[in-house]
């Protein structure tokens, strides 16, 4: 496992109203996925039953040692849910149980002043009134703090995966972006015209670096109706090069995590597994931090991984302390695979959709 040393360009737990500058963050986490790749040659996993051998030629096999290093990531593959981030709330109060994801593209004209926001596309909305059919949706913006409705998408119908591609313009002075904020709303429309908000999240535009534009993420729908795990989150990313067949997961920080028996402090370290039939075949983990519940650890692990049984594995990353007497009580875990539902089956299906560039993406942690 590899490891990349702190800087002062990330940012600190005691910062946490600013958005997370993911090229600043995978720039560091490449040279961790780099020296990693080196490593594979040593650590290559078999995976059993339904793999076959896997060997140090993994790496080998990409060739050079540019292309053994993944591309820089570009800003509309971060899956950060920025609500979570900018949010005047603790991290706590406001990371809710998630209904869904919806895709935006902003962009700045500084020549006239205006301001432009593409509604793309939604994915995994969670379905309303417990319907066993897909729900009518359709999605508010609201420009904040004044509250005021800049625009709304048609009703598209019976899909939980709308494809929007819906454009909003507005002029605002770039001096007033820092200012003000876009709150999200998905709505649920049935045949007896009711409106029911399915999820909403709110980003900071003075968090976002619009020039040079465009700027394009995907954001997580906060389920208004339920409510937090408040057991903390963790940020990580998911890449997998199918020359290599090799998966690699980048643990970059955890926030917000809340001590097992009610402990004053503790030494957090992750676990991540990958799981093949419900059994553990691989494990790696990151280094412990110091009473720190927040921790950044920036960390890379990868694991051999056949193409064709990426449909048949899960991978799990735990939050463990580290006690006394060998002793590592859970805080709490994330699945994600194929077989998983909702944000967790997103972001495995957005790794695989964006092949060899690390997805990264806020999961608040379960137990």
């Amino acid at each position: 496992m590899a490891q990349v040393d702190q800087s002062t360009d990330i940012p600190t737990p005691d910062d946490p109203g600013r958005f997370v500058e993911y090229e600043t963050i995978f720039a560091k986490a490449e040279q961790a996925i780099s020296a990693a790749a080196q490593e594979s040659h040593a650590h290559a996993v078999n995976l059993q039953p339904d793999v076959e051998h896997q060997d140090g030629s993994d790496a080998s096999r990409d060739g050079t040692p540019d292309e053994i290093l993944m591309r820089k990531l570009v800003r509309c593959y971060s899956s950060e849910s920025l609500s979570s981030v900018t949010s005047e709330s603790s991290v706590q109060d406001n990371f809710m149980n998630v209904a869904g994801q919806i895709e935006v593209v902003m962009d700045y004209s500084t020549e006239n002043k205006r301001f432009t926001l593409t509604l793309v596309q939604a994915t995994d909305l969670k379905a309303s009134w417990d319907n066993a059919s897909p729900s009518d949706t359709y999605v508010k913006v609201h420009l904040m703090p004044e509250h005021e409705l800049k625009g709304q998408t048609k009703v598209y119908r019976k899909s939980l995966n709308p494809v929007y591609n819906e454009r909003i313009t507005m002029k605002v002075a770039k001096e007033d972006l820092a200012e003000h904020s876009l709150k999200f709303t998905v709505f649920s429309y049935d045949r007896h015209a009711r409106h029911e908000a399915v999820g909403e999240t709110t980003l900071k535009l003075g968090d976002v670096d619009l020039l040079p534009g465009p700027f394009s993420t995907w954001l997580n729908l906060s389920d208004i109706n339920e409510k937090p795990a408040d057991l903390g989150d963790i940020l990580f990313s998911l890449s997998y090069l199918p020359t290599a067949e090799r998966l690699t997961v980048v643990i970059v920080k955890a926030r917000g995590l809340k001590w097992t028996e009610n402990k004053v402090t503790a030494d957090p370290f992750v676990k991540v597994y990958l799981l093949q039939g419900g059994k553990k075949v691989s494990k790696k983990k990151s280094s412990i931090k110091r009473g720190d519940n927040c921790p950044i650890y920036n960390e890379s692990m990868m694991f051999a991984l056949p193409s064709n049984i990426l449909d048949k594995v899960t991978v799990r990353i735990t939050v463990s302390e580290n006690a006394a007497g060998g002793k590592t009580p859970s805080i709490g875990h994330v699945l994600v695979g194929s077989s998983c539902k909702g944000a967790n089956l997103t972001h495995w299906n957005q790794m695989l959709t964006v092949l060899r560039r690390p997805i990264a993406m806020w999961h608040p942690l379960r137990k």
